[in-house]
Parts: C-alpha cells; structure tokens; sequence
C-alpha cells in the first residue's frame, strides 16, 4: 500500500479545510479582542419601564421558592414589575407555593401540540392581553435561575438605551460542582464573553440562550403572540432579530444564576433539544414583515454573513480534523498488519492530525477560563481538567446528532429537564440568604 500517497491526500484534506475555516475567522478574532476589553455602562436611566416577568414552572415546585425569593429581592419599584408563573395544572404544587408569595399564577389550558417553552410564553401573553394589561416588556426567566436584586434596574437602563432586547450575564448556580456542570459552564461563559458581547459590539445583536432577556412588547405584538415555539425558541427569537432589524444588547453587568445539568444523561437530553432544534428551518423567522428600519446596510450585511455562517465553519473544521484522524489511525493499524516499516511514522502522523483538533479544544476552553474565573470560580486543578477534557464534554454534540438521528420522536418531544436547586455558588446563597440586596 502507498501510504504516503494517501496521506498527501488527507494533509491537503486538512489544510483546504483550514483554508475554508480561515476565510470566517475575522470575527472570532474581533470577538476575542472584544472579550479581552472591560465592557462599557450604559447611563442609568431617569424613567422605568413597566416588565411582566414571564416563568414557564411545570412541576418545579423543587426550585420554584428560589427564583420567588430573588423577585422579592429585586431593587426596582414594585409597581413597575409584576410576576407571572406559568404552569399546566391547577394542582401542581407549585401554585400553592406562588400564591403565598402573591405573585400571578397563569394555568395553561389546551395543549394539544402545544407543549414547548414557547406556547407556555403565548399563553402568559393572552393571558395579560385577555385582562386588559400593559407593560413595555416582558422578561424571561426560567424556575431554576435567581437574579441580582439590580438586575431588572440594568435591564431597564437597557431598554432606556433604546434596545428592543437585552440579555444579562448568565452565570451558574453549581459550576463548580462536577466536571459535567464545569464544561456546560465554560460552553455558556463562551457565548457570554465572545458570541454575545462580539456581536453586541459590532452589530447590536446578541446570542439568546433560554432565559435572562427581555424582549419589548410591540414585537410580540406586531406578530400577535408569541411565534418562536419550537424547541427551541431563543435561537428562533434570534433568528427573528437578526433578520427584522431588532436592535439587542447583551449586558454583562446584569447577573444572572443558572443550574447547569451534573449528569451526562441529562446534558445529553439538553443537546438532542439543542441540536436539532438548531437545524431545523428557521424559514417561517425570515419573512419580509414587520421589519425596523435599518440604521446601517453594511452593519446590517455583516451581522447577517456572521449569523448565517454562524458555527458552520468551526464544525466543519472540526469534523473534518477528526475524520482525517480516523482515517490516518487506521493507516496506522493497516501498517501494523501489512508489517510496515512505516508504522512509527505513520503513529506520530495520525498523532499530529488529532493534536490539532485536541489543542484548538485546549485552547478555546483555556481563553475563556483565564478571562472569566472571577464568575466561574474554578480552582486551579478544576481548570486544567476543564482544558485537557473539553473536546471529551464537545463529544457530547456528536452524540446527540446519532440519538435524535435513530430516535426521531426525541426531535420533537419536549422532555423537561430536572432541576435540584443546588445552589453551590457563594453570591447566589447570599441573594437566597437575603444578604445580596
């Protein structure tokens, strides 16, 4: 066999794909300069914004009191927020649990294929409609986060700016807890410091994420309700903003907690929703209507060549680094079979190949370590098995490709993720223990 014939093949392989990744790099790079730089403050804002605090809970009434507990705690004025918690069942205990903090129980009626995140959002909303009520915005939260008592006076500093959607830091209640929470971690703290403050940056846009954004009412009123129900509907939301004008801000002094899953099983549960979900058409959320007006065409042209691009380029890249290690490892077999003379060579080669990728993993998982452990607080050994495993915690997409790919009703069943409530993280126990006001 003429081995170094076909590993000609697979080196040109390799490079023509870093070639094709290079050629989307510019904005990982500006992004990565954005990320190294102290974020600016918005003016604190003179007037406040009415929100409805929108909390889709189906059975969490485990975790419920937390999130209630902060909504108490909050340092805007009472009369400019209210609270509406959103369940499928008058007898689910979390209703009791809410009316004794006095905040809005909405109780979902028919959901005949309406079992999504986004439907139990169209139902707050017609709810709030059928009785009459106004707000300039409704911001999202799910049972598991808690908030800083400022969070919502940033979100309005935010919507006082003039954006139509702002998104605040997600931070995490039990990053530190196990190496499966520390990854998912690392993953979101990377949307926060470079997708979304690049894109914020650059283009007014930002990475929606599930929860911890406020979204203002006109939109959903221009569209009669709320549209992105699929599973799921922030990158749907995303995808409508990019296309309709809407102008975002990711804020990164407003904080946020979120419980990130501590088992593989339910991380894996999590990414079959995500990734498929993240393929799905998003058509219906590029229709030519209710568009604002654009402020610039050529910011406009290249936040939507970033957006389309979005990933594309990095998972290409990265699949293609690994089939080509695949198939140099086999050479590497074939050779020890054939009693090749090659077979050292050809070992360091197939070695070489998959370094590549494996650094590139170190890499990215290192940057946003070093630039975000004041909120990830991870001790020195935790990082550096965060580093050397994070293309192991990456496989985990792979994964949830071949489950929703044999198992097509896991597309489209929505499976409700189990929350704990585990509060590990010092500063969201002191807005539990009333001392973060």
């Amino acid at each position: 066999m003429n081995y170094q014939l076909i590993v000609n093949w697979i080196d040109i392989a390799l490079v023509l794909a870093f070639l094709f990744f290079s050629c989307f790099l510019w904005y990982y790079f500006l992004y990565f300069g954005v990320a190294s730089k102290r974020p600016r403050r918005l003016p604190k804002a003179t007037k406040f914004a009415k929100f409805a605090i929108l909390i889709p809970a189906r059975n969490e009434s485990n975790v419920i009191r937390n999130i209630l507990n902060a909504c108490e705690k909050l340092d805007y004025p009472k009369d400019f927020f209210d609270v509406y918690v959103i369940i499928e069942d008058e007898k689910d205990p979390t209703n009791e649990i809410v009316k004794e903090f006095g905040f809005n129980v909405v109780i979902r009626g028919d959901l005949t294929n309406r079992k999504t995140k986004g439907f139990a959002l169209d139902d707050a909303y017609q709810e709030i409609k059928k009785r009459g009520l106004f707000y300039d915005a409704f911001i999202i939260f799910d049972a598991d986060n808690v908030m800083n008592p400022d969070y919502l006076s940033l979100m309005n500093d935010v919507y006082q700016a003039g954006y139509q959607v702002g998104v605040g830091y997600r931070s995490f209640t039990n990053a530190t807890k196990n190496w499966v929470c520390g990854c998912s971690a690392t993953l979101f703290s990377f949307m926060n410091q470079f997708t979304s403050r690049g894109r914020s940056f650059f283009f007014e846009k930002a990475t929606l994420t599930g929860t911890g954004y406020f979204i203002a009412k006109e939109i959903v009123d221009n569209e009669g309700g709320w549209i992105w129900n699929g599973m799921t509907e922030d990158v749907e939301l995303t995808t409508y903003c990019y296309y309709h004008n809407i102008r975002m801000h990711y804020y990164p002094y407003a904080k946020y907690f979120d419980e990130q899953p501590d088992k593989f099983k339910t991380l894996n549960r999590q990414h079959v929703r995500w990734v498929w979900g993240f393929f799905a058409s998003k058509k219906r959320f590029k229709e030519k209507k209710n568009v604002y007006p654009v402020k610039s065409k050529v910011k406009r042209f290249f936040s939507l060549l970033e957006y389309t691009t979005s990933i594309y380029p990095f998972v290409i890249f990265s699949i293609i680094c690994l089939l080509t290690s695949i198939a140099s490892f086999g050479l590497f077999i074939a050779s020890l079979f054939g009693s090749s003379e090659q077979s050292g060579w050809l070992f360091a080669h197939a070695l070489f190949q998959f370094s590549i990728l494996y650094l590139i993993f170190i890499f990215i998982s290192a940057f946003t370590i070093a630039i975000d452990n004041k909120n990830l607080k991870f001790t020195t050994s935790q990082c550096i098995v965060i580093c050397m495993t994070y293309l192991a915690f990456f496989s985990s997409f792979l994964l949830a490709v071949l489950d929703g790919f044999f198992h097509k009703d896991k597309r489209t069943n929505w499976l409700k993720i189990e929350h704990k409530g585990d509060i590990i993280d010092k500063q969201a126990l002191e807005i539990e223990n009333d001392k973060g006001k």
